[in-house]
């Protein structure tokens, strides 16, 4: 017997000359027009991707029909050659029609958000996609669990999410409303499952009220449920009773580092929150040498971006440190120099991108006189490169930028004759556009923002027209697109940052009108109030603040 093997790249030429022929109209045994364009292909190439060609041959077209020719033309290449080259623009529409045809798309291909994090946790066998399903679906629990995807989850998966510590909740009632409004949707079915789920409700994390009035009625016809909420009633009732520790719902191992500042001393080192000993300490000399850049966490870099030179001339320049190694490295500068500006992160396919958005360009040194800027690029980590987009629709710096669901957010800032706004533009991806949303109650400006569970919170800031440092504190329901008032700061404040750390809203550093400021403030959601919390290693003004992981070495 005589093995004989070709060289290695015999099944890709011919691959490759199949392809060529189909589009060459070339032994094609079947085809398909959609809207007057004719496109040939070799049924079995088609059948070996998807068997739903052989057994559903005429419906082919009228499933395409809807489609841009070049999903079409990307489906098809895939089908021969399996790669995919197609924009970003036809991304969602290509992952719609492969569904509708069943052809089974790389993982690599797919991205995991907010919209479709429960649907990977439950089918997906990728280990990447898996945990970046579980980030977000323990970031964004307290929306999520409301959502059909989660009342559609089999009880393993639910059991699994809530045994997570790092689930981001506002308290363990919401864990136990998520098994309850799991366990309703379908009564009759999903009884059985109330033991095993409660096991991961914390109870002793309970109020004794809640326990009594909410857990005691829904759990009542399950036995092993009421031994132990029983048990945990009388440990509370008992005062001698020394009760085990429990961990709460909390992001654990995690830090927050607070990056830049108004002038190079500030900006030279960084203040480092250390989550587990609860307690702040200040980085060594990391050499940046300028001030009022922005920056973004990028995996595990801190991206400095822009900003102000020693000589107050500002830099396109743009650097990274490495949080396992603590070295910097340049990257790519930017097209525009700037300060005062806002930057953000997005994922866009395999790329994460960073947005420089706006920002204040200097004419002349001398007075520091220059013009408000609306041009806004892009940075992808996919090719390293920064590019133009769509400019804001009014030039502003000064402002905030947060991100919901993929979207952009620039709020407040100030635009022509240093006037404060309450403008609020919204940026989306998808359409490469700048559009206007609700306006804020409040002009503002050098304010802070951040996003939590779907909502923007914007607090305090300047109002140049009076001269006023506020304290006001106001937030966004994108889907509503309303803006609410919010429980005011403790005292009128701009220049410091907001933050959602370990399920806590901190309002961090900052300027109060008459000194520069160290301190920190937690807000407190039972009594609806802001409270002193661990000073910062020193003060701080105009800077970003970011969570990182907890093995950074910075």
């Amino acid at each position: 017997m005589y093995l004989v093997k070709a060289k290695s790249d015999f099944a890709a030429k011919r691959v490759e000359y199949l392809y060529e022929a189909m589009k060459k109209d070339k032994k094609c045994d079947t085809g398909f027009s959609v809207r007057g364009r004719n496109f040939p292909a070799h049924l079995i190439v088609l059948m070996a991707c998807s068997e739903f060609f052989g057994t559903n041959e005429g419906l082919v077209e009228d499933i395409m029909s809807p489609f841009d020719y070049e999903v079409i033309e990307a489906i098809l290449k895939y089908c021969y050659t399996g790669e995919i080259n197609i924009g970003e623009k036809h991304r969602t529409k290509l992952l719609e029609l492969a569904n509708l045809l069943e052809v089974k798309i790389p993982p690599q291909f797919k991205t995991v958000n907010n919209s479709n994090c429960l649907k990977v946790l439950k089918s997906s066998g990728d280990s990447e996609l898996l945990k970046k399903a579980k980030d977000l679906t323990m970031e964004n629990f307290e929306t999520l669990h409301k959502t059909q995807d989660f009342l559609n989850l089999p009880a393993s998966n639910v059991i699994e999410i809530l045994k997570w510590d790092d689930l981001l909740v506002s308290s363990e009632e919401s864990v136990f409303n998520a098994v309850k409004l799991w366990v309703n949707h379908d009564d009759a079915n999903r009884k059985k499952d109330l033991a095993q789920l409660m096991r991961s409700v914390r109870l002793s994390l309970l109020p004794l009220e809640f326990l009594v009035n909410e857990v005691m009625t829904f759990c009542h016809s399950c036995a092993e449920c009421m031994i132990a909420i029983r048990q945990e009633i009388k440990n509370k009732n008992d005062k001698s009773f020394i009760p085990r520790e429990t961990p709460c719902r909390k992001i654990k191992g995690k830090k927050m580092a607070l990056v830049g500042g108004f002038d190079l001393d500030m900006a030279s080192t960084i203040d480092i929150f250390d989550g587990l000993e609860n307690n702040w300490t200040l980085s060594k000399n990391i050499g940046i040498n300028k001030c009022r850049f922005a920056s973004v966490v990028v995996e595990h870099w801190i991206v400095i971006i822009g900003g102000k030179n020693s000589s107050k001339e500002l830099v396109t320049s743009v650097e990274y440190i490495d949080l396992k190694s603590g070295q910097k490295q340049p990257l790519q500068p930017l097209n525009q120099a700037r300060q005062d500006f806002s930057a953000v992160t997005l994922s866009r396919g395999s790329s994460t991108d960073v947005y420089a958005i706006g920002g204040f360009e200097i004419t002349n040194v001398e007075t520091q006189k220059g013009n408000y800027l609306s041009s806004v690029e892009r940075w992808s980590s996919k090719s390293g490169d920064w590019e133009i987009i769509s400019p804001l629709l009014v030039g502003v710096d000064s402002h905030s930028a947060s991100v919901i669901a993929d979207k952009i957010y620039i709020t407040g800032g100030r635009i022509s004759n240093s006037k404060s706004t309450n403008k609020v533009q919204m940026y989306s991806v998808e359409t490469n556009s700048w559009t206007y949303r609700a306006q804020m109650i409040q002009e503002r400006h050098d304010h802070s923002s951040v996003a939590f569970k779907g909502k923007l919170y914007v607090a305090g800031g300047y109002l140049e027209q009076t001269s006023t440092y506020l304290d006001s504190v106001e937030h966004f329901d994108p889907n509503a697109n309303v803006w609410n008032a919010f429980t005011k700061l403790p005292k009128p404040a701009y220049g410091f940052s907001l933050c959602w750390f370990q399920n806590k809203l901190l309002r961090m550093g900052g300027r109060d009108g008459n000194k520069r400021l160290s301190d920190v403030w937690e807000y407190d959601e039972t009594i609806k109030s802001w409270k002193a919390s661990t000073t910062l290693s020193r003060t701080r003004i105009y800077f970003n603040s970011h969570v990182i992981p907890y093995d950074s070495i910075i």
